[in-house]
């Protein structure tokens, strides 16, 4: 069976890693077992030995929502609309992404997920669209399954993956990538120009958008393709 792995969050108040449940619905419909990823503390002398166990041991990886990223990892002071980052899941996420990237481990990037990507490959982020992108104006919207459209590049990975040109996404995050990462193609838009989705030049099995698939996936079947297509690239490369 295929697994695959679900980066964690952190309750900032509790302290306890936590894992919202349409992810793991959605990898189980897709047929693979989901399994949630510790957060591992850096500082623990078995760090790299545990990351390394962890991306061998998975077939796939969902880098799930979250936090804002701390901004200094693509060389910027922090803005005051930036959200106090979790140094904890910044390093996880970017010490997971990397070790996925260099072995071509398939994963899907899930909002703060697209961010975490585009960071490690050198890109940067709005740090606060309200303030730096006054015109965009629907793209924080917890409350709405269906947000606004994303127009989709034709002939891209997400184009055959969802076999759409069109389609609606929630909406719920004040950041979004600004120079796009090495190595990166942006395949979806939103009306105003945000780059909602980004694949890789290089056809690595990667894809990641900035809206949350996995809160639809169970009502609309170009949102669970995301996750169906995870797993097939999972099992190809097993």
């Amino acid at each position: 069976m295929i697994v695959i792995g679900l980066s964690t969050n952190k309750d900032s108040k509790t302290q306890a890693d936590t894992m919202p449940k349409d992810y793991v619905k959605a990898v189980l419909r897709a047929g693979a077992l989901p399994v949630i990823l510790p957060m591992i503390q850096e500082d623990d002398p078995n760090y790299d030995e545990f990351m390394d166990k962890i991306i061998n041991m998975v077939d796939g990886i969902v880098f799930t929502g979250g936090p804002d990223l701390e901004p200094t990892f693509y060389k910027e002071a922090r803005l005051p609309g930036c959200q106090e980052p979790l140094a904890d899941r910044d390093k996880a996420d970017l010490a997971l992404i990397s070790r996925a990237l260099s072995v071509h481990k398939p994963f899907l990037g899930i909002c703060r997920g697209m961010q975490v990507c585009n960071v490690i490959t050198g890109g940067s982020l709005y740090q606060d669209l309200p303030t730096q992108r006054p015109e965009v104006n629907n793209h924080d919207l917890p409350d709405r399954l269906e947000a606004h459209q994303v127009t989709i590049a034709e002939g891209s990975l997400l184009n055959r993956v969802t076999k759409a040109t069109q389609m609606p996404v929630t909406s719920r995050h004040h950041q979004a990538v600004k120079q796009l990462g090495h190595g990166l193609r942006a395949v979806a838009f939103s009306e105003e120009g945000i780059i909602e989705a980004v694949e890789f030049e290089d056809g690595r099995p990667a894809l990641c958008v900035q809206w949350h698939p996995e809160n639809l996936s169970g009502t609309d079947k170009r949102h669970q393709a995301l996750f169906d297509w995870l797993v097939r690239a999972a099992e190809e490369r097993k």
